[in-house]
């Protein structure tokens, strides 16, 4: 499941680019995993074409939240939850 949610997170990053997105530098990728049984993880990246992703979780469940360069300019946030009933988004423009 939170392998699912992380997947959709990239895919949506990735179906956001455009040709000036391709030559975009990563400022920051980092992951963290606590390999206790538990499965706990936090994980952000950032770009400079403002394309972020930050998440964190564990087996129960994932909180996290990605911002993606609009058409106007102005950032979107999408913030959600991801656990045993699902993936719960909340659009923020």
């Amino acid at each position: 499941m939170l392998k699912f949610a992380f997947v959709f997170a990239l895919l949506v990053t990735l179906a956001s680019c455009n040709e000036e997105d391709f030559n975009a530098v990563l400022l920051k990728a980092e992951n963290h995993q606590n390999l206790d049984g538990a499965g706990q993880f936090n994980h952000e990246t950032s770009v400079s074409n403002g394309i972020q992703v930050k998440a964190q979780g564990n087996v129960n469940g994932v909180q996290g939240e990605y911002f993606l360069p609009g058409e106007d300019g102005k950032q979107i946030r999408v913030t959600y939850t991801a656990d045993a009933t699902g993936f719960h988004p909340k659009v923020e423009e």
